[in-house]
């Protein structure tokens, strides 16, 4: 397969589709228009998928892939420029069948010509929903819809931006302190009250420091918020249909710019964030800079959310601020589990597991 993607304006268009076909495709054409603002995002994207293709793995631990990389710069004012990118994307073909075009996002004139042409030849577009997750292809003779077969994981996600994961909490270690932590979290309020007061101490005396050297983690920062977070990443994981969930995140954006976001999940390729906070003790308008910044990042159709388990009063412009900024509050003094979870479904567009009903 011989893939052409037309650089838009969301990469969120772009990558699912080139993961649903990564193993069939021998060549990924990038086309993207020779103005500045273009070429700079689209010298990004080139760059990750050259990431990509050196960093990958799949479930066996091995890199599979086998794709060249072809940049193609284009003005796409020009008729002639357009008709010689056409002439490229043709002579990189032993059949023009070979050819898929996402044509979701390109610039109207780009995509009109370039489909116009290649169909003649034999080619085949598509056009990819970003919000239902599925795709059209059609030829010249045929239009027929399909769904997403692969979606995206965290990991593969990050790498294909060519951000770096730095680390994150591995399945292996969370499952061996669940039953643990299920247990510290079963009265939320009265491990609150422990937390808060909580001192490092080789002490292994009462119910929660019990658990705690059990955990095998006693540091002063896990106790007040780690333990939470990893509540939260278990109550998501085991009640909702997420395609994949990691806690404790930490991801190199740039050389200069390093996040640790609390909960990343995604759903339907498009990868969310979730801030915990156990307690009050945090600035609002901080954390909605915060989290809006790490979505930028992230997804250019991500959502986020902060929870926080206090009695913290967010006033409505926060609220509103935040919700211009795809960003939703969960803030309760009491926290209830099914609340949560309904609110997560909603916000994120998750279903539902029959678990918690």
């Amino acid at each position: 397969m011989i893939l052409v993607s037309i650089i838009g304006d969301f990469h969120s268009s772009v990558l699912p589709v080139f993961f649903e076909f990564k193993h069939r495709i021998k060549k990924h054409i990038i086309v993207y228009d020779d103005s500045k603002h273009d070429v700079e995002k689209s010298k990004k994207i080139i760059k990750a998928q050259e990431y990509f293709l050196k960093n990958y793995t799949d479930k066996n631990g091995f890199n599979t892939l086998n794709y060249e990389i072809i940049p193609l710069k284009i003005d796409e004012d020009s008729f002639d420029d357009l008709m010689r990118c056409c002439d490229v994307i043709l002579q990189n073909a032993k059949d023009a069948k070979e050819i898929l075009l996402n044509t979701t996002d390109g610039l109207s004139s780009v995509s009109i010509i370039l489909s116009s042409k290649l169909l003649e030849h034999g080619a085949s577009a598509l056009s990819y929903d970003r919000y239902a997750n599925t795709y059209n292809i059609f030829t010249k003779d045929k239009l027929t819809k399909h769904f997403i077969k692969k979606s995206i994981d965290i990991k593969n996600h990050l790498r294909l931006q060519g951000y770096r994961l730095v680390r994150f909490k591995d399945e292996q270690l969370l499952q061996k302190r669940k039953e643990a932590i299920l247990e510290i979290t079963k009265n939320l309020s009265g491990f609150k009250r422990f937390a808060r007061n909580y001192k490092k101490s080789s002490s292994n005396r009462g119910y929660y420091k019990r658990l705690i050297w059990q955990i095998g983690d006693n540091e002063e920062s896990f106790v007040k918020g780690g333990i939470f977070e990893e509540y939260i990443y278990w109550l998501i994981k085991d009640n909702l249909d997420v395609d994949d969930i990691m806690t404790g995140v930490v991801v190199d954006f740039t050389q200069e710019i390093r996040n640790e976001m609390d909960i990343l999940l995604i759903k339907d390729n498009h990868l969310h964030t979730i801030e915990c906070k156990f307690t009050g003790n945090f600035k609002t308008s901080e954390y909605i800079y915060k989290t809006d910044s790490i979505m930028n990042y992230l997804d250019d159709d991500g959502k986020g959310m902060i929870l926080t388990v206090s009695n913290k009063w967010i006033n409505e412009t926060n609220r509103a601020r935040a919700y211009d900024n795809n960003i939703k509050f969960f803030s309760t003094e009491h926290f209830d589990e099914k609340k949560f979870l309904t609110s997560v479904k909603n916000w994120f567009k998750i279903k539902r597991n029959d678990v918690f009903v």
